[in-house]
């Protein structure tokens, strides 16, 4: 069945032109001109012939060449009547998926004080038209994420409105600053679906910053108790056996040396559990072959040294 230029649409547009025509796109769409008057006003005009020469083509079944002059008035300026116009006519054309994204915005952007009969028309061609795709709700679980279909970037999440797709296999796809997540899915014909990608956006970089802050200053402490633990079995060392003196450097020595042990023992407990946090949190997944199997920090005091021995397994 033919539609002689959207029927009720087209009919009232060439009827009055000052209404809905694409010269009017943008009071219809709201957006003022961006280069002045005369450029915009040049813009229309040129928009205004091509939208009149593709409803002549149209009304001559000459579906291609009205399709052409419908895109090109588009390209120049959005508005509801040519994307409702051009959305027809591409259903036509048995492009089904384009159809639907046109007369999509037709309908969203369908200027209040127009008939019921010209929503209802859109309506009715764009059921026709998602009944002959898949119909996608993408949403991702950060903002400003790119979202591609198929390879294709199609905006930044939170995504507006409906995505359409080909029916067949579909790959959906985000990605953000070096983290990505995809699904594949086959899309049937007339499907809807919602889609929820989660991605993972990484570490807390202050939280990570913070944990090995933390862990190296146990360790700076560990360090310097040890020092002050030899320190003092020197002094002990110089004193007579079984004096007082002794006896308190001793004492002294055995505090710092305790305090020297459980700082590296606190500073090793924060240092592995960020190290961890930063794998569990990572936006790379490790290889299955790949990965921390094992992890050991054992305190290391002597009367000439003092640290910690670290090691792991992978």
């Amino acid at each position: 069945m033919r539609y002689p230029c959207l029927s009720i649409l087209g009919a009232a547009l060439l009827a009055r032109p000052s209404v809905a025509s694409a010269a009017d796109g943008a009071r219809l769409n709201g957006n003022p001109p961006v280069e002045g008057a005369s450029a915009s006003s040049s813009v229309g005009e040129r928009a205004a012939q091509l939208y009149r020469e593709g409803n002549k083509f149209y009304d001559e079944a000459k579906f291609v060449e009205a399709e052409a002059r419908y895109q090109a008035a588009w390209d120049l300026q959005k508005s509801f009547d040519v994307a409702g116009n051009l959305g027809n006519v591409e259903l036509e054309l048995k492009q089904a998926r384009e159809a639907a994204e046109h007369l999509a915005y037709a309908l969203e952007a369908f200027p209040l004080g127009e008939r019921a009969e010209k929503r209802q028309f859109l309506k009715d061609r764009l059921a026709q038209a998602k009944s002959q795709v898949g119909t996608l709700r993408i949403s991702v679980n950060v903002d400003n994420a790119e979202v591609f279909v198929d390879g294709k970037l199609i905006g930044l999440s939170p995504l507006q409105g409906e995505v359409f797709v080909d029916p067949g296999k579909r790959d959906i796809e985000a990605r953000r600053a070096g983290a990505r997540t995809s699904t594949s899915l086959l899309v049937a014909r007339g499907s809807d679906q919602n889609i929820a990608l989660s991605l993972d956006t990484g570490p807390s970089i202050p939280l990570v910053v913070a944990g090995g802050a933390v862990g190296l200053l146990g360790i700076a402490s560990g360090v310097t108790f040890a020092f002050l633990s030899t320190s003092q079995g020197e002094y002990a060392d110089g004193e007579p056996r079984h004096s007082q003196e002794r006896a308190e450097l001793r004492r002294t020595q055995t505090t710092f040396a305790n305090l020297s042990f459980w700082s590296f023992v606190g500073s090793g407990v924060v240092l592995a559990g960020t190290a961890v946090y930063v794998f569990s949190t990572s936006s790379r997944a490790p290889s299955p072959h790949a990965g921390l199997t094992g992890f050991r920090a054992v305190p290391l005091v002597t009367s000439e040294v003092a640290g910690m021995l670290v090691g792991a397994s992978f």
